[in-house]
């Protein structure tokens, strides 16, 4: 049987400034397991190496995504079930797993070991779950782009590596939450409801928009236009269209000398009382305060 090609593993110390940086990488790899090959190949270290009939506890995270191929995977707090190519595979510390390829398939996987307090702060305000450890997120370019990318970025062995290799997880992490909320959101008509109702909020806002009247708008009942839109950006409408005008009369502010009452209309608020009483709990501080203080930094630099 042919070997395997063109794989590749790292496994990498942390130092105490990866550790106050909240996210530190532990191991980076791929590899192709060629039909009939004995799995896992021979060379990882002692608490990454695992044979099927033992399984194996990480003390880290992993991602593991399959780009050929079929397999299977099981964990303490999930069921057996079966992997395909474009799937992802989330390990957390401290559970009890296992996987392999397929006899008559093989398969290629990647994989990035991470940990941290930022990483334990995502699983602790229950982003993700062991529970449910399997994932389909799609735009498999991007995982391969993604990965390709970081191994040769570890084989220059860059300055602050660790600290590179940590947003290189950290986007995998962000693509792994949004195809995870895509799909509780709905499908691509759902999506394209939410992505016309932002774009119709960021172009009138000025002109008293309300989330009820953009569902009229958009033909959906608010209940669902409400709920496909928390999913997507973890926001309810009315909350998402009032960060925006929040936004744009900073902007405003900072930038222009139009008056508060002036600004409060331009922004989209209908009452300027009101403008001033929500910029205040928002801010800390009354958008007089706010304007005075970016002048006084505009002057300053």
């Amino acid at each position: 049987m042919e070997s395997a090609s063109k794989n590749f593993s790292r496994y990498f110390p942390v130092s105490v400034r990866d550790r106050k940086w909240g996210w530190y990488v532990t191991t980076v790899g791929e590899m192709r397991s060629l039909p009939g090959e004995p799995y896992p190949q021979a060379g990882h270290p002692k608490g990454f190496n695992f044979d099927w009939s033992e399984g194996r506890v990480l003390d880290c995270y992993a991602l593991v995504y399959i780009s050929h191929g079929r397999g299977t995977f099981e964990s303490r707090q999930s069921a057996r079930e079966p992997i395909e190519a474009g799937q992802v595979i989330f390990l957390f510390p401290g559970v009890w797993h296992r996987y392999r390829p397929n006899a008559d398939t093989g398969w290629s996987e990647h994989w990035i070991g991470f940990d941290g307090d930022a990483a334990r702060h995502w699983a602790k305000n229950k982003f993700f779950s062991p529970r449910t450890p399997v994932f389909k997120p799609g735009q498999e370019e991007k995982w391969l782009t993604l990965f390709t990318e970081l191994i040769t970025t570890i084989r220059l062995n860059r300055p602050a590596l660790q600290q590179v290799m940590a947003g290189f997880a950290a986007q995998m992490m962000g693509q792994l939450y949004s195809g995870q909320q895509a799909g509780l959101a709905g499908d691509d008509q759902a999506l394209l409801i939410v992505q016309k109702a932002i774009t119709k909020m960021q172009a009138e806002l000025e002109r008293g928009l309300n989330a009820q009247s953009l569902a009229r708008e958009l033909k959906v009942s608010y209940s669902s236009f409400r709920h496909t839109f928390q999913q997507h950006t973890g926001s309810s409408p009315h909350q998402y269209l009032l960060e925006l005008r929040l936004v744009r009369a900073r902007n405003l502010l900072t930038e222009t000398a139009h008056s508060v009452k002036e600004i409060s209309q331009l922004a989209g608020f209908d009452d300027e009382h009101y403008f001033c009483r929500f910029f205040k709990l928002k801010l800390g501080v009354t958008p007089g305060q706010w304007r005075s203080r970016s002048q006084s930094k505009r002057k300053a630099s």
